[in-house]
């Protein structure tokens, strides 16, 4: 089995779990004691362990992986800028910025703790959001593999 089609076994494992904890989440997003009583606070932080582990997966090995199995790039070497820029080009990433604001939801997620509960209700509200745009991502890049035989 190829490194490719290894990496995308990972990703489809890590999202059939956080499949999961999503419709968890969803049952719950708006319940005042999310953050206070232990089963909640569980699903929370297994959603954010999980899209965090399946946007390093996908940042930061699979579009690499796959641009260089289509022979667009000779090493897995390069600035994230350009990866970005070649998979737009591909059609497999709307656009840039698109990965830009993913990035940040997950430098908010990584670096800040806040106490307050609106402000942590707020990023998990933007997490979920990044779970929706990478679950968008991964998929046209499934598609586009698939539809060039790869997988």
């Amino acid at each position: 089995m190829s490194i490719l089609k290894k990496r995308i076994e990972i990703i489809d494992t890590l999202f059939d779990s956080i499949k999961y904890d999503y419709d968890d989440l969803e049952k719950i997003i708006d319940d005042n004691d999310i953050f206070d009583n232990g089963q909640k606070r569980r699903i929370v932080n297994s959603f954010l362990f999980s899209f965090s582990k399946i946007q390093d997966n996908v940042g930061g090995k699979l579009f690499k992986e796959v641009l260089y199995e289509l022979k667009e790039i000779e090493f897995k070497h390069m600035p994230m800028l350009d990866i970005l820029y070649k998979l737009q080009r591909l059609n497999m990433l709307e656009n840039v910025e698109e990965w830009d604001m993913l990035r940040e939801v997950r430098n908010d997620l990584a670096h800040e703790y806040p106490m307050e509960f609106e402000d942590r209700k707020e990023n998990l509200k933007k997490a979920i959001w990044g779970y929706k745009e990478l679950d968008k991502i991964y998929k046209n890049i499934k598609n586009y593999l698939l539809n060039k035989g790869i997988l």
